[in-house]
């Protein structure tokens, strides 16, 4: 949403004072929904689709590496390789599950309204988005917490170093 600073009279305190005086324009329309579209939706699918796309890549590259461990060395280290190997592939795997299981909604809280204007804020379905664009946030903090858990739970270096 567009919400520029202008100074405005206010005769109840007889001064003048900054305030945020929203944009009554078609201009502050077509703004604030090409910055909600550019922010909200175009960025955030872009680290989504990122994050799948680097994860799948990590996880092919670390099989690859195992495969080449095992013919390189003997059975012992071998065996020892590949459960780190999969340590850290389910690790990943962990990490980006998560990311992707909460970082969806807040993408859905903020491509609705592109479909259903209803759903801005501001207008009919202005409880209903406050709701979801809270819980979407909620979700994006449980996730910043789920992380560390995570690598607590799986990394005997990360837990030895804690």
């Amino acid at each position: 949403m567009v919400l520029p600073l202008k100074w405005v009279f206010n005769p109840a305190q007889n001064r003048t004072i900054l305030a945020i005086v929203p944009l009554r324009t078609p201009l502050r329309y077509i703004i604030s929904r090409a910055l909600l579209a550019y922010y909200g939706t175009i960025l955030h699918f872009t680290a989504l689709i990122a994050v799948w796309i680097c994860t799948i890549f990590l996880a092919l590259g670390l099989k690859r590496k195992a495969h080449m461990k095992r013919d390189n060395f003997k059975i012992s280290h071998a065996q020892q390789d590949k459960q780190k190997e999969r340590r850290v592939i389910k690790t990943v795997f962990m990490v980006a599950v998560t990311y992707l299981a909460c970082s969806t909604p807040t993408a859905a809280t903020l491509l609705v309204p592109h479909f259903v204007p209803e759903f801005e804020v501001a207008r009919g379905f202005a409880r209903i988005s406050t709701i979801s664009h809270m819980l979407s946030g909620l979700l994006t903090q449980v996730n910043s917490s789920a992380s560390f858990f995570i690598y607590i739970n799986m990394g005997s270096k990360f837990r030895n170093t804690f």
